[in-house]
């Protein structure tokens, strides 16, 4: 087992997030916090769970408030849509965006010689999840979502990672 792996997803989460945010969208996403966490639970308006397992298991949820999720919606559906045509609904364009952000750090990962592979993002909207702390690691990030060109706020997003303990 490597002593140091938490602190690897850490890095490599901190180092893709925001240029993701930036490439994808053009807005800036500033970390606020992170560190250990010891919730019981998690539920948020909006989340998004992403799966993973090989030499490590885990999951990372991304999540926000519906504020945020108001916010962000019409940036992402505007990129989305410029990209393909017809209708599409705002589950479908949430729960894409964070498999995206989930698969690029995943990626990320595996060019540090971890073989992991990712199952399905699975929608957790309004649903309380439950963490086992006694079988779980947990993390949590908060980046706060700017929009330099309007100047405007978009609210902040959470990234939690839950890894399993050997």
């Amino acid at each position: 087992m490597d002593p140091l792996l938490d602190e690897k997803f850490i890095l490599t989460i901190s180092q893709v997030l925001p240029p993701f945010f930036l490439e994808a969208l053009d807005l800036r996403a500033v970390r606020e916090a992170y560190g250990p966490s010891r919730n019981e639970g998690l539920c948020y308006e909006n989340c998004t769970r992403v799966e993973f397992d090989g030499e490590v298991q885990g999951s990372l949820f991304f999540a926000m408030d519906g504020y945020t999720k108001l916010k962000l919606l019409p940036v992402i559906a505007g990129k989305y849509l410029s990209l393909h045509s017809g209708q599409i609904d705002a589950a479908s364009v949430m729960l894409e965006f964070a498999n995206q952000i989930c698969s690029e750090m995943i990626e990320e990962m595996k060019q540090g010689r971890f073989e992991i592979s990712l199952h399905p993002p699975e929608n957790l909207n309004h649903r309380l999840y439950a963490i086992d702390p006694e079988k779980y690691r947990q993390y949590i990030l908060i980046y706060h979502l700017l929009n330099p060109t309007k100047k405007e706020s978009l609210g902040r997003v959470y990234l939690v990672l839950i890894l399993q303990k050997y």
